[in-house]
């Protein structure tokens, strides 16, 4: 639970901003003012004379604040420059000893024009329900996923668009601030690579079944028309990706390439088909984390090695995080199973893709993705996260893990677990989730300034 609401977290970039901090309780409440002293330090070291300073073990590297208390609230000013992490400490001096202080540091960032008009996003569109080979109904998943948190969803089950839909259709009618989208994970025949449709307006699975004829003769031409590749490699699967990653994107989908390296006794797809498609570049995005366990971690490695090095060599290509998990609820096993105490199941949560976008919409979020906005997040267990992206993007990305997406899952958590009672059949669960609905969204519009 936070004790303080700063608003907004997020200014624009060498211009005079406002600061509100809010004392949430009794017990965070400012002293009066005679006993605050309240300044800044930028953390990349660029303040709003030009200066970029180094670290010193003195006041140097603090920058004044404009700021008085008002009912209570710390109301702070100033130039934030830069995009960069600033942390506003607020030094407060004991009523009876004024030699002794505390402080409380209170973070925002500050963000150049083009970042600062998106908003933050996070979701996940590899997973599975019991409509395939995941356990759970797709609706219980949905509200799983928003009780961790998640702003955007896709179910991806195995050669199945229709769960996707099964999920959008049951949570629609109730207005929630939480966004379900189509999806699959694409199998055509005669193809071993994985990839995920998210977001068209229709399967590609089934475009694939409702003419196979068709489907091979198409691939087919595409074979025809590919340079030389890998000698001894069968170049069926590489024009069959292809097939896939068009009829995703023509449906105004986001066509993503999936874990290469994951293996059983030998990878599921062999060294030579992965270059290929590497080399060839027609997915859209990579799932550069997928959803592999802590015994299998070597794939995810390798995946990220892979990526650095086809960078290196000039091919650039955006990346996602995505879970792929088969089920969100555990249950212990044996002969004293009992169904009243669950924890969460391996690879729920535990990778995720965050979007810089304009909106929580497939062809903003898709758009966003193309153009680089993504970060790719990786958190075992819920280890500490490793991201994933370009730089600056990562940067932000990981100030909002910290700052923001923490208070905003406390929010979610409430609304998915009334979605998950009104699952169970409770009567007043309908009414409950319409009283609070809103409260994320007026969350996420005072933690960004209006642009």
């Amino acid at each position: 639970m936070h004790y303080y609401d700063v608003f907004p977290r997020v200014v624009p970039s060498g211009r005079t901003a406002t600061v509100r901090i809010r004392p949430r309780f009794g017990h965070a409440a400012f002293p009066p003012a005679e006993r605050l002293n309240i300044y800044s330090v930028p953390v990349d070291g660029q303040y709003p004379d030009g200066t970029h300073r180094n670290f010193a073990w003195s006041d140097s590297c603090r920058q004044t604040l404009e700021w008085h208390l008002e009912d209570g609230e710390l109301v702070v000013s100033g130039v934030f420059a830069g995009e960069q992490e600033h942390i506003i400490t607020a030094e407060m001096t004991s009523e009876n000893n004024p030699q002794q202080k505390k402080a409380a540091d209170f973070r925002i960032y500050s963000l150049q024009d083009d970042l600062l008009a998106l908003r933050p996003y996070k979701g996940d569109f590899h997973l599975h329900t019991n409509r395939s080979d995941g356990r759970e109904c797709p609706a219980y998943v949905a509200a799983r996923y928003r009780q961790r948190g998640f702003d955007f969803l896709a179910i991806s089950d195995h050669g199945q668009y229709a769960p996707s839909l099964e999920a959008v259709n049951f949570w629609q009618p109730y207005g929630l601030d939480f966004q379900l989208f189509p999806g699959e994970e694409v199998h055509t025949p005669g193809n071993p690579v994985h990839i995920i449709n998210f977001g068209a307006t229709c399967s590609v699975n089934d475009l694939a079944r409702a003419d196979e004829e068709k489907y091979q003769s198409e691939v087919r031409a595409i074979q025809e028309k590919l340079p030389p590749l890998e000698p001894g490699l069968d170049t069926f699967p590489v024009a069959a990706s292809e097939w896939v990653f068009d009829r995703i994107r023509e449906n105004g989908g986001l066509a993503v390439f999936c874990h290469p390296y994951w293996y059983v006794t030998q990878y599921v797809i062999s060294a030579a088909l992965s270059s290929a498609i590497f080399q060839r570049r027609r997915f859209d995005a990579f799932e550069l984390i997928g959803g592999f366990y802590k015994h299998q971690s070597r794939s995810n490695n390798y995946q990220v090695v892979r990526w650095v090095q086809e960078q290196t060599q000039g091919n650039r290509f955006p990346v996602v995080g995505l879970s792929d998990s088969h089920g969100t609820t555990n249950f212990e096993s044996g002969c004293d199973r009992t169904f009243t105490c669950g924890v969460d199941r391996d690879l729920f949560d535990w990778n995720f893709t965050l979007v810089l976008a304009s909106e929580n919409s497939v062809p903003a979020l898709a758009g966003a993705i193309r153009d680089y906005r993504s970060v790719a997040v990786n958190r075992n267990g819920g280890e500490r996260p490793h991201l994933y992206g370009e730089f600056r993007i990562v940067k932000y990305a990981d100030f909002l893990l910290r700052e923001y997406f923490p208070i905003l899952t406390e929010l979610c958590s409430t609304e998915g677990a009334l979605m998950l009672d009104l699952l169970a059949g409770d009567p007043e669960a309908a009414t409950a989730l319409q009283a609070i609905k809103g409260r994320s969204r007026a969350f996420r519009e005072a933690s960004f300034p209006a642009f």
